[in-house]
């Protein structure tokens, strides 16, 4: 079954999908199991093998390692570095390890792009500039990158392209040792409906609303896009200069409930969660996580948790972050403590992770490896059926990418900061979207009343979006769209 087939199946809101390439920025690397790849002769450093294709809008690499790589970091060396011959003449452009001739150059773990130009000069752009997207944002030892063909001067040229992917690190390097076709097949179009799939009875979604609540442009933004996505239960980031009366209000204005208003609870410092029904529990104690438990339409309740982890560098923050979550969790599934949860109450835990570098604490949170267990105790598993948490993949309704942050100005490509977390041993995920505006065609912005800018209008974090249900039958899991981490 091809890619396309494969997501029209998995996605029951996927109305378009013509692929041929059928490659997703996506962390789900089993696209790649059709293209061949190739063995690095040379074991010195990390690089392992690299598969490469093409479509008519982008070429994709599918870089594997030996060891955990944080790819546009270099916290463990690497110094990747993508070449590209985009003329098949070795005798014009930069000059990569023991490959000649590169008109672009894609330096990953410095996050900067060289590309010759006439004359023997050479610019210098971000990876936003050149529409660089890379998958997964923090580290692991297996990453797919996509590269832009329009933007970087190249979508219509029938000439054979050549390649070399290299290690500075170790110098190691793998070249092909052909050129290239470049396929000129359309790639994955996607247009996933906003509306809720059959059987939904709860959608959550989670947003860092990036301080812009007050800010009237971006209210504007930010109704349009709530009118469209209609969740039930609303977790926020970055709403710390906000009261919850004041977001309360706004709520009723953007999606005024047929009876009653909405229920709104504040944490100590900038986490919100909204809910259309009461929030009869909350716990802002639990750091830079707030759980709290609604009394749901399905006829029970759930826990929902907004997070905002710590940013940036500061990666063992995090961890001791997602251990103290953990921790809490643990209680609230065990007799005694803080919190008793009655048997098999779901819970969703989601937000701004902020998931950069080693990447350690998001095995912490599916899994309930705890790293310090002498400060918050045993591992355990944070499902109630014995296993462990869901990642739900979050693809974009209207392109093949997760990226859930973008800032074109930053030094940083864009990734995959914003998650959903759910507990599948009773839930069943009905459909799950990030909403990014700007890849959306005139007709579907005009079907759903948006804009294209509202994304970044309204934020530099897309609103990411779960349709769940329950199910109760012990030991059964339904087929879905998830990621996991074993």
């Amino acid at each position: 079954m091809g890619r396309c087939a494969a997501l029209f199946l998995l996605l029951s809101t996927c109305t378009m999908a013509t692929a041929q390439s059928g490659i997703a920025i996506d962390q789900d690397f089993a696209d790649w199991s059709e293209v061949p790849s190739i063995a690095v002769s040379d074991t010195v450093g990390p690089l392992v093998a690299v598969g490469f294709t093409s479509d008519a809008e982008r070429i994709y690499f599918h870089l594997e390692y030996d060891r955990t790589i944080a790819l546009d970091e270099g916290i463990i060396p690497h110094g990747t570095k993508l070449a590209l011959d985009l003329d098949n003449n070795p005798s014009t452009g930069q000059i990569v390890g023991s490959f000649q001739g590169a008109e672009l150059v894609v330096h990953l773990k410095d996050r900067y792009v060289n590309q010759s130009q006439s004359g023997g000069n050479v610019a210098q752009s971000s990876l936003n500039d050149a529409f660089v997207r890379m998958a997964p944002t923090y580290g692991a030892a297996e990453h797919e990158v996509s590269i832009d063909r329009q933007v970087n001067g190249f979508a219509s040229t029938q000439t054979p392209l050549r390649w070399s992917v290299q290690c500075s690190s170790s110098g190691q390097q793998v070249t092909a040792s052909d050129a290239v076709e470049l396929s000129q097949d359309m790639a994955i179009q996607l247009a996933t409906p906003l509306s809720r799939p059959e059987g939904t009875e709860v959608r959550v979604a989670f947003w860092n609303m990036n301080r812009r609540m007050d800010e009237a442009s971006a209210q504007g933004a930010f109704s349009r896009i709530l009118q469209a996505v209609q969740p039930d239960v609303l977790a926020m980031s970055e709403v710390e200069d906000f009261s919850a009366d004041m977001v309360q209000d706004l709520l009723n204005e953007w999606m005024p409930l047929e009876a009653g208003t909405w229920h709104v609870a504040k944490d100590d410092w900038d986490l919100m969660v909204a809910s259309r029904w009461p929030i009869t529990e909350t716990f802002p104690d639990v750091y830079r996580q707030y759980p709290v438990l609604i009394e749901t339409g399905w006829g029970g309740a759930m826990m929902v948790t907004a997070s905002h982890l710590k940013c940036c560098n500061g990666a063992e923050q995090r961890q001791t972050e997602a251990d103290e979550y953990m921790a809490f969790l643990r209680d609230a599934m065990s007799p005694g403590g803080a919190l008793d949860l009655e048997d098999r109450t779901p819970v969703v835990y989601g937000g701004d992770l902020n998931m950069v570098g080693p990447g350690q604490a998001m095995r912490t949170l599916l899994t309930g490896d705890i790293h310090d267990e002498s400060a918050h105790g045993a591992d355990f598993a944070p499902d109630w059926d014995g296993t462990a948490l869901a990642e739900l993949t979050g693809m974009q309704t209207d392109q093949a990418m997760t990226y859930t942050w973008r800032n074109d100005n930053s030094q940083w490509p864009v990734g995959k900061l914003d998650y959903i977390l759910v507990q599948d041993g009773v839930m069943e995920v009905r459909g799950n979207f990030a909403l990014e505006t700007a890849s959306m065609t005139p007709d579907r912005l005009a079907q759903y009343g948006l804009q294209a800018g509202d994304d970044m209008q309204a934020s530099d974090h897309y609103i990411v979006v779960a349709d769940l249900s329950r199910h109760d039958r012990p030991g059964t899991k339904p087929v879905k769209q998830l990621k996991r981490i074993d």
